[in-house]
């Protein structure tokens, strides 16, 4: 009975550290130059960590590295079988006039669409023109 209670207990420990290796697999880092828009969000300049909590599909958690401040995105399509394999690991920005708005992310790590803003929507309809892919940023995964 001792033996069959340890090997329960070391299969457990197994999985719990196979789970905390898969989750280290879950975030990608990206330097983003300019302060830019999540949904209804404006978030400045800097780097931030982009994940999927876990759990939970259709979500990225967007947090600056250096306030820690965070948010979380509607982002269906979020599963990384909608990526193509050994496409680049980027943040896509929409740009439109002088701004820009998330509009997707493309990571070994996260995926996920983005969903035009309110404001976004707003400024390209006042005649500021069509929403641009203006800017891919560069993705590190972690």
């Amino acid at each position: 009975m001792q033996t069959l209670k340890a090997m329960i207990l070391s299969a457990g420990a197994v999985a719990m550290w196979g789970a905390g290796a898969l989750s280290a697999q879950t975030r990608a880092v990206a330097a983003i130059p300019f302060e830019f828009t999540a949904q209804n969000t404006t978030l400045p300049a800097g780097a931030y960590t982009l994940s999927a909590p876990s759990g939970t599909q259709g979500l990225i958690l967007i947090r600056n590295n250096e306030t820690r401040k965070a948010i979380l995105v509607l982002a269906p399509g979020s599963d990384k079988e909608y990526r193509r394999a050994g496409d680049t690991n980027a943040v896509v920005f929409h740009r439109v006039g002088d701004r820009y708005f998330l509009a997707q992310v493309e990571t070994d790590a996260v995926c996920g669409s983005v969903g035009p803003s309110k404001l976004e929507r707003e400024l390209a309809s006042k005649g500021h023109g069509q929403p641009v892919d203006a800017v891919i940023v560069a993705a590190l995964v972690h």
